[in-house]
């Protein structure tokens, strides 16, 4: 005669775990799996802030109760708020947070004490090296631009600021602005490639260089992958920009340079200047249709697709 269930626990030692017991001993295994896992790559994630969200999440599935970012009292940072908890946690007390008197449970968060405590060290490590490098760049008399691994902008130091502006906004300095960010992104996403770029030589590209000419300048941006205040050891891109003043071209230059006539140095003056076509007519006294015919060659022979860049060419802006 077969044996039922019911027989089957009326004989079974009481001191035998159930097997309801035994998955949720397994489920919890494999969360503490999970939140070590969790705690022991702090660099996996691409800012502090998502590894504190996953950190906090990974507690919480532990210890059974809400974890969350503590208050910070006064005279703290946020790190010292939050090891002042992993302080309260490393005791039996503190660990059974939740009061549920599980011991287990307990033990487990006391375990992920150490771990959570050698993340937080880690991001602090890598927050003082970016203190320093910012400190000392904002030292400098150059214009440095700070880009992290994805090409973001991370810092400007005060003199970048002061000539090209924050992003979004439009100033003199927006076009080399976003020149330097282009640099970044590219420089960036060779880093992120395994095998990144690469000299004739077979060595990494480290450096790339960029000349913008904007508002009477030559701007020269130079590109450098950096390491050590990244996570994980991951480059960013450090921009820096130096410029010298461009003097706008003569009519001996433009005549040489360009083959323009004296009448069609005098017409590009006054394109430059966003003269319409009738406009430029009344001020030579001369037709609609020749003004139309003089705006035309001097286009053609500037090389510009538009009468708006002229003035950059006549600037000496045009790259």
């Amino acid at each position: 005669m077969l044996a039922t269930r019911d027989d089957v626990y009326q004989n079974y030692p009481s001191t035998a775990p159930t097997r309801y017991e035994t998955l949720g001993a397994a489920q919890s295994l494999a969360s503490l799996e999970r939140a070590l896992h969790t705690l022991l790559s702090p660099f996996d994630y691409s800012s502090a802030g998502d590894w504190l969200d996953a950190a906090f999440g990974a507690m919480s599935e532990v210890t059974g109760t809400e974890f969350h970012m503590p208050t910070v009292m006064a005279g703290e940072t946020v790190w010292d708020a939050i090891e002042r908890v992993l302080d309260r946690y490393s005791t039996p007390e503190g660990a059974d947070i939740a009061g549920t008197g599980d011991a287990r449970r307990a033990a487990m968060a006391r375990v992920l004490v150490p771990p959570f405590k050698a993340g937080v060290s880690e991001w602090r490590r890598l927050a003082a090296r970016r203190a320093e490098l910012t400190a000392l760049l904002d030292a400098l008399p150059e214009a440095v631009l700070m880009y992290d691994g994805a090409g973001a902008l991370v810092h400007a130091n005060p003199r970048a600021a002061e000539l090209f502006g924050t992003p979004g906004s439009s100033g003199p300095g927006a076009h080399v602005r976003t020149e330097a960010q282009r640099l970044a992104w590219t420089m960036a996403a060779a880093a992120q490639r395994s095998i990144g770029e690469t000299k004739a030589d077979g060595q990494r590209m480290t450096e790339a260089n960029r000349e913008v000419r904007a508002h009477g300048r030559l701007y020269r941006l130079r590109g450098m992958l950096t390491s050590g205040w990244m996570p994980g050891g991951e480059a960013g891109v450090l921009v820096t920009a130096a410029f010298e003043l461009v003097n706008p071209l003569t009519d001996i230059e433009l005549r040489s340079r360009y083959g323009l006539s004296a009448r069609e140095i005098e017409v590009a003056r006054l394109v430059a200047s966003g003269l319409s076509n009738n406009e430029v007519a009344d001020k030579l006294g001369v037709s609609y249709f020749t003004a139309r015919n003089h705006v035309e060659r001097v286009l053609a022979k500037l090389g510009v697709g538009n009468r708006s860049r002229v003035g950059a060419v006549l600037r000496n802006e045009a790259a």
